[in-house]
């Protein structure tokens, strides 16, 4: 079994997943209006794990009337994501052609019988990743996009694995997903560094993306928690990626494996448990804004 100490579901960091959505203007057999969809996935640093693997099987595209669009794969795709960090990305689906129209619902198929299909691997062995029913309904994306057949759409899949991998009182962990959708070409990114003096080098680090002007944010699991989290690399910089436009506070704690997601801890509240709030941070389209975190 693995220790909770070693990694604890807050020691998580963020996954973030990008889909493209390509409307092409064609009709199919029926005389219907299409479109075209690729999707992609990127990955961000997982604290105290050495690989994160993640076995697809398929992807299920459900529109607004609940009929669906279905691609399985020809083999499972078996995918690390600690290899795919930093802009990298690994491909799903490349330009399938789908029906055009309003869709409620993406479904990611992802494969658990076996321990070796989607699991986590650390210092002292593999460690299986549960899906709640996964098995019938796989990784459910509720939120609605529109493909048009006559203009392209691209859309970003944020899958922040910091507040979806939980781990239960028996010791199982399980990956309950927590997903964002971004339009890509919209969508700007905050990075910078971090002072050196704000974390003990020991301490566990991570970066709370909050929208909107926030006084006094709030950890995981509440009902203020963040939009978005990211990590602080061993060379102290960090950049939390596909933001939509709009303001942005960011905020740092030197205590991220004492904040579980399913829980409310009052150590994090009225701001505490934050070593640095930022002012309001505006994000552009297509555009990264500067924040180095300092002593202040």
């Amino acid at each position: 079994m693995l220790s909770p100490s070693l990694l604890k579901p807050s020691a998580i960091a963020v996954l973030s997943s990008s889909l493209l959505l390509a409307g092409c203007g064609a009709d199919d057999s029926d005389g219907k209006a299409t479109g075209k969809v690729s999707m992609a996935m990127t990955d961000a640093p997982v604290d105290e794990a050495l690989g994160v693997y993640v076995q697809f099987s398929g992807v299920v595209l459900i529109k607004a009337d609940e009929q669906q669009e279905e691609f399985l794969f020809d083999e499972p795709l078996q995918v690390n994501l600690l290899d795919f960090q930093n802009g990298l990305t690994f491909s799903l689906l490349d330009e399938v052609t789908v029906e055009a129209g309003e869709y409620s619902q993406i479904r990611l198929l992802v494969d658990t019988d076996e321990l070796n299909d989607t699991y986590i691997e650390t210092a002292v062995g593999s460690f299986e990743l549960t899906i709640p029913s996964g098995e019938q309904t796989g990784l459910k994306l509720v939120s609605g996009f529109t493909v048009n057949s006559d203009e392209t759409v691209a859309l970003t899949l944020d899958f922040d694995l910091r507040k979806s991998v939980t781990l239960t009182g028996n010791g199982e962990y399980k990956l309950r997903p927590t997903i964002r959708i971004v339009e890509s070409a919209l969508a700007g990114a905050i990075a910078g560094t971090v002072a050196s003096d704000l974390c003990a080098a020991d301490d566990k680090t991570a970066i709370y993306v909050y929208e909107g002007e926030v006084a006094e944010p709030d950890d995981l699991g509440s009902d203020n928690e963040p939009l978005a989290t990211a990590s602080v690399s061993a060379e102290l910089d960090y950049s939390a990626s596909f933001l939509a436009p709009g303001d942005y506070t960011v905020a740092l704690t030197c205590m991220s494996d004492s904040d579980d997601p399913e829980t409310d801890e009052t150590v994090f509240g009225n701001g505490e448990g934050f070593v640095y709030v930022s002012d309001t941070v505006t994000v552009e389209a297509s555009q990264t804004t500067t924040l180095n975190l300092v002593n202040l």
